[in-house]
């Protein structure tokens, strides 16, 4: 078994298509683990499978599945595998998951998180780590690896912006591929020179005032306050936008629950701790991964964009 970064096997991938080989990837940064799925599924017969599906281990293709009119091979596609243990509780269930493991040439697991060790040691996943051929890790890049995508990006756009803005943008919006792709892609849409002042003035712009309201409902779960101020900022925000900032509200709240050094205002910090003073952190955990469901819900069509985010504030009861 062997481990790749997820950054290098596309560049693999894009010189030439694997061999069958059974895969398996995870981590924090998802805007990659999107890319490594679009590939197989634009260059590939391939088939999406998710965990979450209310009938998931009959969904699982047999051994040499093909497809019904061109007759080529299948390739499928799990994806959600951090919930398994959840989802595979029954005995029938889970043999069904394990034989689909053992008997498949090739297929591509994918979680939406990082697996944590702890994870990994339990017996279902020890089965799956011995099943796979290659794990595929989607960590975040690095100041100086973000600096290298972000330069080349503005330059190909003929955008003229110096080092030292770049890394303000870098500071400002995190190390989150997706949240740093939506913002760059609205800058790059600015006529002008983008200074650090403009750049400071277009990123925030649209940061406070009902969409820091957004967040602070979604972690006090003020479900009829959220739906109300929800439909307000629909009225002026793209969804998938709304969704990149709601993301990074709720890890930079992650972050300051957890005592990390954050860079926000000093004042925001304090209305964060105050915040989440009664909140558990395993509970802020699952608003961010249910915020994760709600973008993955409307990229792959499974949801419409107004459905998805309101039912962000109703997913823990389910």
């Amino acid at each position: 078994m062997n481990e790749i970064k997820a950054s290098e096997f596309i560049k693999k991938l894009k010189k030439k298509l694997p061999e069958k080989q059974k895969l398996l990837a995870h981590g924090n940064e998802y805007y990659l683990t999107e890319q490594i799925i679009k590939f197989f599924t634009e260059n590939m017969n391939a088939e999406k499978i998710y965990v979450d599906d209310e009938n998931f281990p009959d969904n699982l293709p047999l051994a040499g599945s093909t497809e019904l009119f061109s007759g080529k091979p299948t390739f499928p596609i799990i994806i959600g595998i951090e919930r398994l243990g959840s989802k595979l509780r029954k005995k029938r269930d889970r043999e069904k998951f394990i034989s689909f493991l053992q008997t498949s040439e090739e297929y591509l697991l994918i979680s939406k998180l990082k697996l944590e060790p702890k994870t990994l040691k339990t017996d279902l996943f020890k089965k799956i780590l011995s099943s796979v051929d290659i794990i595929i890790n989607a960590t975040p890049f690095n100041k100086k690896g973000l600096f290298s995508i972000l330069k080349k990006k503005f330059k190909t756009a003929g955008k003229e912006i110096d080092d030292e803005t770049i890394i303000f943008i870098i500071e400002s919006v995190g190390h989150n591929l997706q949240n740093l792709k939506v913002e760059t892609d609205k800058l790059i849409c600015y006529p002008g020179k983008l200074t650090k002042e403009t750049v400071s003035e277009l990123l925030f712009a649209t940061k406070s005032g009902n969409v820091f309201s957004l967040i602070k409902e979604i972690v006090r779960n003020q479900k009829k306050d959220y739906l109300q101020n929800l439909n307000l900022v629909l009225q002026e925000s793209e969804p998938l936008s709304l969704i990149a900032l709601l993301q990074t509200q709720m890890r930079q709240i992650i972050e300051v629950k957890l005592g990390k050094p954050v860079k926000l205002p000093s004042f925001v910090i304090k209305e964060y701790n105050a915040l989440t003073r009664e909140i558990p952190l395993k509970s802020l955990y699952t608003k961010l991964r249910t915020i994760h469901e709600a973008e993955f819900a409307i990229k792959t069509g499974a949801k419409k964009p107004v459905e998805a985010l309101k039912e962000i504030i109703f997913q823990e009861e389910t």
